[in-house]
């Protein structure tokens, strides 16, 4: 007597089981590798965000610091601008600085002319700009070569200590001195969160 063996296969319920089950596990997989993608680019963009606004930050206070009215001479100055633009503070100052200058084709000098304020970039959004110039002039906010630092630059608040206060708006001609101290916070935006930045600086007065 023979014995007949039958062999049963997976049935399509199965299969499709099995297939639906697989797609759980790889949609979790790509979820899971998706997020941790966003999650790094994210976390890249706040150290490139960071980095810059430190630099901004620390590059003015030195450069703040350096404000000097060139007494020998008599053209130095300090002018500090408090300027709102559609609800948000654009502030900008420019100041006469003991600060090497290094121009290509001119002799190096320790004198110059520091400026940082906004102005419409290509991209029609406003960028912080820095001016500096080798030759000092009057007024004090012109001339020289300007650079675009950064347009992820959404605020600048500039603030003068005078005496035992802060005031918004400073000119050394009306005071006849430096600040004691100069307050610079500046803001930059992503496009989803925004970031503080904070410096003092104390030129030698």
């Amino acid at each position: 007597m023979k014995t007949i063996r039958t062999t049963h296969g997976f049935t399509l319920i199965e299969i499709l089981v099995a297939v639906f089950i697989l797609g759980i596990i790889f949609s979790f997989i790509f979820g899971a590798l998706t997020s941790s993608l966003a999650s790094a680019k994210e976390a890249t963009a706040r150290m490139d965000i960071g980095h810059t606004g430190r630099f901004i930050a620390g590059k003015m206070a030195s450069d703040i610091a350096s404000a000097s009215l060139l007494p020998m001479s008599g053209k130095g100055r300090l002018w500090g601008r408090h300027f709102m633009k559609n609800g948000k503070r654009r502030d900008e100052i420019h100041f006469t600085a003991f600060s090497r200058t290094y121009f290509t084709g001119r002799p190096q000098i320790d004198q110059s002319e520091i400026g940082y304020y906004f102005r419409i970039a290509k991209n029609g959004e406003d960028a912080l700009m820095r001016r500096e110039a080798d030759v000092i002039e009057r007024p004090v906010d012109q001339g020289g070569e300007s650079l675009e630092i950064s347009p992820a630059v959404e605020e600048l608040a500039i603030r003068y200590q005078l005496d035992d206060k802060w005031v918004d708006e400073w000119d050394s001609e009306s005071v006849q001195v430096l600040p004691k101290a100069v307050s610079v916070e500046c803001t930059l935006a992503d496009g989803k969160h925004k970031y503080l930045f904070t410096a003092i600086a104390r030129p030698a007065i």
